[in-house]
């Protein structure tokens, strides 16, 4: 029994640091077996991407292994049997009720259990993932050991990062929008706006912000290149889980995924804002995470008035400048471009799409205008662009 106890640790841990702290040790179980093999190595990479990116102190827990039977959704009792445990370095199973599981429980900081999600599932690669956190304060007090993520067992997709999928759902499953941070000094929630027209009309919009600190709004400050106090807060999706996604586009933590996403310097500092009582729970390492950060560009240096004014405001202030309308912007002279995938294949682009749904704003639909992509608050810009991006943007009447 101590062999096999020891090898699970040994399992476990890839990598021994001297400092203070150390990568965390995020797991993932699944009863249902192994993903196909694209998947689960996609699971596997964001697990060892964890153990570099987020650090953490030796702590005691006070969560134990009956917890699972008890609380977690799919894995109650009376489940019994054999489990797939992923680490960041190895899959191998274990007997659930086994002492083994229980050491192997005991000695993770937060084990995420998977299961097939129950409904609400379409077409493309889905999750939700999220933490089951205790009413104890003193539970509270600490890193949220137990966690879940629903998975939509779809046909595997040979283009879509999975990675990127389980990196998402597992910072939902630390905290990331989920939890009130321990020091929040962002007192509003919400503002009201006005939204200036294509046509010069404007409409009342609402903007959302994350519950979160000022660091986090100074990292927005300094990427977008906006030194003002007018500014409130860290849009947010309505639900206050994500970053807004017409404000962010491809960083990791907006509701939509694209084919390439990356993890910023603004979701660090949102991250390491999450916790409860004295002591910060998380540490991003910034010399790993680093290059990812520095290479997402999305509205760099756009200024205030991409992150307080409408698109049409913005774009009439950018009317001088070299690159007057950046991507994802239509150009004024073509409102369809094409994506050159091949030199004998076109992906058609446009502006002028029509879109069922509400802007997340909450503008209503303008009367006179060419653009009716709800998503893009009816802004030239071209929809879902960096869902292919990786190809070159082309005019397509001379590629024809």
């Amino acid at each position: 029994m101590q062999i096999r106890c020891l090898l699970l640790l040994i399992l476990l841990v890839s990598a021994i640091s001297c400092s203070p702290r150390r990568g965390i040790r995020v797991v993932a179980v699944n009863k249902d077996g192994l993903f196909p093999d694209r998947v689960q190595s996609s699971l596997e990479s964001a697990l060892k991407w964890f153990e570099n990116a987020v650090l953490v102190h030796d702590s005691f827990s006070d969560y134990v292994v009956d917890y699972v039977g008890k609380f977690v959704p799919g894995y109650q009792n009376p489940f019994a049997g054999r489990v797939t445990i992923q680490t960041p370095n190895k899959a191998f199973s274990l007997e659930i009720l086994s002492d083994e599981f229980k050491t192997f429980f005991e000695y993770s900081d937060v084990v995420v259990f998977i299961r097939a999600k129950p409904f609400g599932c379409g077409s493309q690669p889905q999750a939700f993932g999220g933490s089951m956190r205790p009413k104890s304060p003193r539970l509270r007090a600490s890193i949220p050991k137990l966690a879940f993520m629903e998975y939509c067992y779809n046909e595997v997709s040979d283009t879509f990062s999975y990675f990127d999928l389980f990196r998402h759902e597992i910072l939902h499953s630390l905290g990331y929008g989920v939890f009130e941070p321990h020091d929040s000094s962002m007192s509003v929630k919400e503002e009201k706006y006005q939204w200036k027209n294509e046509d010069g009309t404007e409409s009342t919009a609402t903007r959302h912000f994350f519950n979160t600190n000022q660091p986090a709004l100074d990292e927005v400050k300094k990427y977008f290149g906006c030194d003002n106090d007018i500014l409130k807060g860290v849009e947010s999706d309505e639900g206050g889980m994500h970053l807004n996604e017409y404000i962010f586009q491809n960083e990791l933590m907006t509701p939509t995924l694209a084919e390439k996403n990356y993890f910023s310097y603004i979701s660090a500092a949102i991250l390491e804002n999450i916790y409860t009582g004295n002591e910060q729970w998380y540490n991003v390492n910034r010399t790993f995470i680093g290059p990812e950060a520095d290479a997402y560009n999305f509205g760099k240096g756009f200024g205030c008035s991409w992150l307080l004014n409408s698109c049409y405001e913005f774009l009439e202030e950018r009317k001088n400048e070299k690159v007057p309308r950046p991507a994802p912007f239509c150009l004024e002279d073509s409102v369809q471009k094409c994506f050159k995938k091949s030199e004998n294949e076109l992906i058609a682009f446009s502006c002028e799409l029509r879109d069922s749904g509400a802007a997340d704003n909450n503008i209503p639909r303008p009367l006179n205008t060419k653009y009716n992509v709800p998503s893009t608050r009816y802004c030239p810009i071209y929809p879902n662009y960096f869902e292919k991006s990786k190809y070159e943007l082309v005019d397509c009447q001379h590629h024809k």
